[in-house]
């Protein structure tokens, strides 16, 4: 049935496979624009388009409008990572002045290899876990734009990510832990309870800045972590020295319901690396992470013999295989490993010469 003119609009009704699509064209004035929009209506059947999202909104207007408003509302991750990498993904040319219909696979792969190869300020190039980052929040936006209706694929889904070195366990060895304490003081006091407690707990940064003292409950011992990687709480024991810090620290707070508070913006702490970085450097200590604060807490665990079952649950890991980079023999064990052969060889070699030693005397015994 071709279009007709009803009341001063044009509108169409057509089969295709047995079904009938039937809609107004209120932009058309004439009969030939009817027509073309018609035709182009049938295209988008057969192509498998008709009645999905356009994908027209402009991809930065959503995030400062909708995605922003969402994440800080949702996601855990929004306060310590999401707001600085928001910035990077909306100024870049990649998709800014896009619509979410303009953005494609090979957009996304121009931007991942721009970033790769970007050189920062100290003349390094990005990780891969960073990018990695970003293609997620990418992704998230993406989702949530599918959610409301604004578009109708999801072009990150056609990405890879690039490959990342996890096999890094780098811990605060026994003889660097007094160094760097004794410089956790002063202008740096701040840092000592925030230092203890990954150590003793195995927080990570995120669910640490974010703990509320409703969490932390003196009478069992216990921390519950909501937790920004999961999304679940998980229940962390208090040995004696993070039990001491917080209540030292509870003394002294204001009420506030963090925490850990910045007392220059009455607000929680929003980063450590600078301060934290300092701290290394003074101490004499390369190639620290706060991260490896946690591996501490996980390495220890290995070498005081705990059981790879234990240590999984007290790390929060669901993969055997992240496990194991603790349960791997530690330096400290292969050393005792090393010197236990010394031993035993010199306990053997002992008897040995000390049987040796009496041959003669029997020989001339017996002579």
């Amino acid at each position: 049935m071709p279009v007709h003119k009803r009341v001063s609009k044009w509108h169409y009704a057509f089969c295709i496979r047995g079904v009938r699509f039937r809609g107004a064209i209120p932009e058309a004035r004439t009969k030939f624009e009817a027509e073309k929009a018609e035709t182009k209506i049938r295209q988008e059947v057969y192509e498998g388009r008709y009645g999905r999202p356009t994908g027209e909104k402009d991809f930065v207007s959503f995030v400062e409008e909708v995605f922003k408003p969402w994440a800080r509302e949702n996601k855990r991750s929004f306060k310590t990572n999401d707001k600085y990498k928001l910035p990077m993904i909306c100024e870049s040319k990649c998709f800014k002045g896009k619509t979410f219909a303009q953005i494609s696979p090979l957009l996304i792969e121009k931007y991942k290899k721009e970033r790769r190869e970007a050189v920062m300020e100290n003349k390094r190039t990005r990780k891969p876990s960073t990018i990695n980052r970003e293609l997620g929040l990418l992704s998230t936006i993406f989702s949530l734009a599918i959610k409301y209706g604004v578009t109708y694929s999801n072009p990150c889904r056609e990405i890879s990510w690039l490959p990342e070195n996890n096999n890094r366990v780098r811990y605060l060895l026994d003889e660097e832990e007094p160094q760097l304490f004794a410089l956790l003081n002063g202008r740096r006091a701040h840092l000592l309870p925030l230092v203890t407690l990954p150590i003793g707990t195995r927080m990570r940064r995120g669910d640490q800045l974010n703990l509320r003292w409703e969490k932390v409950d003196f009478q069992r011992n216990v921390i519950y972590v909501p937790n920004s990687k999961t999304g679940k709480d998980y229940g962390v024991p208090m040995n004696a020295d993070v039990r001491d810090t917080l209540l030292q620290l509870r003394s002294h707070t204001n009420r506030s319901d963090y925490v850990f508070m910045n007392p220059k913006t009455n607000k929680p702490y929003a980063d450590l690396k600078k301060a934290f970085g300092t701290a290394c450097r003074l101490a004499g200590i390369r190639d620290l992470h706060w991260h490896d604060l946690r591996h501490t807490f996980g390495t220890r665990l290995a070498e005081a013999g705990c059981s790879e079952a234990t240590i999984a649950e007290l790390m929060g890991h669901s993969d055997p295989k992240t496990t194991r980079r603790y349960t791997h023999a530690t330096d400290r064990a292969k050393r005792a490993a090393v010197e236990a052969v010394r031993v035993l060889r010199d306990g053997v070699c002992h008897k040995f010469a000390t049987t040796q030693e009496r041959l003669p005397k029997l020989a001339a015994v017996n002579a």
